[in-house]
Parts: structure tokens; C-alpha cells; sequence
């Protein structure tokens, strides 16, 4: 699967957990506003050892709402700053969510939201409640039950 942002830019991602998150995610790092999501991705059995179902997704992402999105994240702490901002990608059957985070916790970091900080609604909760984060797409693949041609399990 492939992140294609405003500036040409490519980030491929690997399926599964990493960032912390304990869902289904991929951890796809410096890349600019998202604008396009394109992938295959695969339903595995592990108890019948075979493929259940088969995604595939190409779709546009609105790069100004996204980038917008991002912008009031970045400005939402009164007091965090941090470089250490990340895109997560999370794939729940064909479902795809891609969100970007600023990794304030409040475990360890003042994450206090400034007064009015997001009039429109844009800042959520991560999906494993420990961050705010803002979604930048959120989609549904096409599935089929037999392999998409050209994809890596069409064999």
C-alpha cells in the first residue's frame, strides 16, 4: 500500500501493529499532506490457513482539508511542541483510516488544549484513547473473495 502526498512524495506501509497502537496500523513517517491512498491488502485465516477476503483501494484524499487538519493540531497544545509527529495508518477489514498525531501523552506531557482550539470539531481521540488525533482520510477498499489482478496475491 502507498501514501502519495502534494509533493510526489511516496511512504509505503506494512500491515500490522506498531506504534504503540495495538490495532492493526503501520507507522509510515516522513511524508508531506496526504493527497492519494492506493494498496491491495488480504483476510487471513491462520486457523484454515488461507485468505478469506481481498481490498484494494485508490482513492484521492482532500490534501487542503487534510493539511488544514494537520495545521490546527499543530496549534491545538497551549504549551506542547515536539517534532515528533507521526501518520498512522489503521485497516480494519476494508476499512482505512489514516490519522496524524503530534504524540502528546498525558501520562508525560502537559497536552492542555488551548482555549478554543478546535471550533471545527477536527480533533478526536485516538483509536486506543491515549492522544488526540485528527483523521486526514477514512475510506472504505472494494473486496472480493478471489485476488484483484496485478495484486501481490494474485497468483
Amino acid at each position: 500500500m502507498n501514501v502519495k502526498d502534494t509533493t510526489g512524495a511516496n511512504a509505503g506501509f506494512g500491515y500490522g501493529a506498531v506504534s504503540s497502537y495495538s490495532g492493526k496500523s503501520a507507522d509510515i513517517g516522513a511524508i508531506g499532506t496526504p493527497e492519494k491512498i492506493t494498496g491491495f491488502w488480504a483476510k487471513y485465516n491462520i486457523e484454515e490457513n488461507k485468505f478469506l477476503a481481498f481490498y484494494n483501494i485508490n482513492k484521492q484524499i482532500d490534501s487542503e482539508l487534510a493539511g488544514l487538519k494537520i495545521n490546527a493540531l499543530r496549534k491545538y497544545d497551549k504549551s506542547f511542541k515536539t517534532a515528533n509527529t507521526s501518520m498512522q495508518l489503521i485497516v480494519d477489514g476494508p476499512r482505512v483510516r489514516l490519522l496524524y498525531t503530534m504524540n502528546c501523552f498525558s501520562k508525560l506531557d502537559d497536552c492542555t488544549p488551548r482555549k478554543n482550539a478546535d471550533p471545527n470539531g477536527w480533533i478526536v481521540r485516538s483509536p486506543d484513547d491515549t492522544t488526540e488525533v485528527v483523521v486526514l482520510f477514512d475510506g472504505i477498499g472494494e473486496a472480493s473473495d478471489t485476488p484483484f489482478p496485478g495484486s501481490p496475491y494474485d497468483k
